[in-house]
């Protein structure tokens, strides 16, 4: 089974992993077009505005950045793309665990129900992909696919998660 995130009462999709990174390395990951490019997608967060570009699907997402606090916490509005609309929010939360180690948590809430597999999917392979550059290590397609994950994610979210 792989490194699972979690759907919370069919509303809320979290992640939480260990990078081998320092906070203010993860967060250029985070937050950086360079840094984006490599793991999510085109484009920036922060520190007024959100504005991603998925090659994969030619979705766009827009939105107010609503927290910015770095390098450690950054919160912003999600807004486009084919899942859901508009209405959810997005934030990664850095804790530093020593100089060369950092804690990402990832949520992403106000998910509709139907929605969750979606991008629970979703964040796990583009998470999947970050830890693999955190590790110094080219992203390769082994482990689940994004249909596989979601087909997992199907199946916790309809007993609970």
């Amino acid at each position: 089974m792989p490194d699972l995130g979690s759907i919370i009462d069919g509303h809320t999709v979290r992640f939480e992993r260990l990078f081998p990174l320092a906070a203010e390395d993860l967060w250029a990951y985070l937050t950086s077009r360079d840094g984006l490019s490599r793991w999510l997608a085109d484009g920036h967060i922060g520190p007024d505005r959100a504005e991603l570009r998925f090659a994969d699907n030619g979705s766009a997402i827009e939105g107010e950045v609503t927290t910015w606090e770095p390098p450690r916490l950054v919160e912003f509005d999600w807004t486009g793309g084919p899942t859901q609309a508009d209405g959810s929010r997005v934030r990664f939360k850095v804790v530093a665990e020593g100089a060369s180690a950092s804690r990402l948590i990832l949520t992403h809430s106000d998910v509709t129900a139907p929605a969750g597999p979606d991008f629970a999917a979703g964040w796990h392979r583009h998470v999947d992909t970050l830890s693999a550059f955190a590790n110094g290590t080219p992203h390769s397609p082994e482990g689940p696919s994004w249909q596989e994950l979601y087909e997992i994610y199907c199946r916790v979210n309809t007993v609970g998660g």
